[in-house]
């Protein structure tokens, strides 16, 4: 497979159908597209090969079947089948949906998508767009307990000192204390609550928007 030249990611234009894509990306199984270009070995659910992106000793570079995507322990290039050729080809997204059409015998060009295909990519749009709000859910989530948690460590900290010091009249020891206390009782709680454990924030994404669709319904 020969590289594009910069001329030539130019002169490609950009835009793509999500159903083109979706039927490419059914076509395209990205172990046997990856397959096709380095040797691959199964290593339990993964299969594993030394990375074609950078030279390395120990192979680094994983390709998950199962979710369709591969990652390199070593460079840190991962994505999927189309990102793959991107970076292989030295092409643009939509020369890589082109390069694998051409590889599965799909026309780019007029494509007509089956009204199943249709269905299948308006539900996966969907799904995709209900995982990105639960990501911005648990991201928040996430960044407001580490600010809550670091500003509570501060506070311990320095009371920490102060009371290693000594010479603190008695509401201020008292204040000390407090602070300490604070500090052990919200690191309880989120070991105890889970409340940046994964499998719990999405329970708890699901009972809201459960909430909310009674609500919307009432």
């Amino acid at each position: 497979m020969r590289p594009y030249t910069n001329a030539e990611k130019k002169k490609s234009p950009q835009k793509c159908s999500p159903e083109l894509i979706e039927a490419i990306r059914e076509l395209s199984p990205i172990e046997r597209v990856i397959g096709e270009c380095v040797e691959l070995r199964r290593s339990g659910f993964q299969l594993v090969a030394a990375c074609p992106f950078h030279a390395e000793r120990t192979p680094s570079f994983y390709v998950h079947p199962g979710k369709a995507v591969f990652f390199c322990q070593g460079c840190g290039l991962g994505g999927d089948v189309f990102r793959f050729v991107q970076r292989l080809l030295n092409c643009t997204f939509r020369q890589s949906v082109e390069h694998l059409a051409a590889r599965v015998g799909v026309a780019v060009e007029g494509f007509q998508p089956s009204p199943e295909l249709r269905a299948r990519v308006a539900k996966l749009t969907v799904q995709c767009e209900e995982e990105q709000r639960f990501e911005t859910f648990s991201n928040d989530r996430i960044d407001a307990v580490n600010a809550k948690y670091r500003a509570l460590s501060r506070a311990a900290r320095n009371a920490e000192d102060c009371l290693r010091e000594g010479g603190l009249l008695p509401e201020e020891e008292e204040l000390a204390w407090a602070a300490l206390e604070r500090y052990r009782l919200f690191e309880a709680r989120v070991e105890r609550e889970g409340l940046c454990d994964m499998e719990i924030m999405r329970r708890e994404w699901l009972a809201r928007k459960g909430e909310g669709h009674r609500n919307a319904a009432a």
